[in-house]
């Protein structure tokens, strides 16, 4: 079985500092041109498929906007 992500990102507390994007090892997480009621750029959670809930987006993140859920993925059945 092999451990995947998904990220939830709360765009309220999002200051659109760009730690997410810049410190996903996988390139999970990209900025977006869109912005926020507060007119701040927000995060955008891209490529589901590579996301490992390695959870360093949520680290690094100082205003604690990102959530994090690790779930398994079953192997296919042949």
């Amino acid at each position: 079985m092999a451990k995947k992500g998904y990220i939830k990102i709360n765009e309220n507390r999002c200051t659109g500092c760009g730690f997410c994007e810049m410190f996903c090892k996988k390139g999970c997480v990209e900025m977006t041109k869109r912005l926020s009621v507060l007119g701040l750029p927000v995060p955008e959670f891209t490529n589901a498929e590579d996301c490992i809930a390695c959870a360093m987006c949520a680290w690094m993140c100082p205003h604690v906007a990102i959530e994090v859920y690790e779930y398994l993925e079953a192997p296919a059945s042949a």
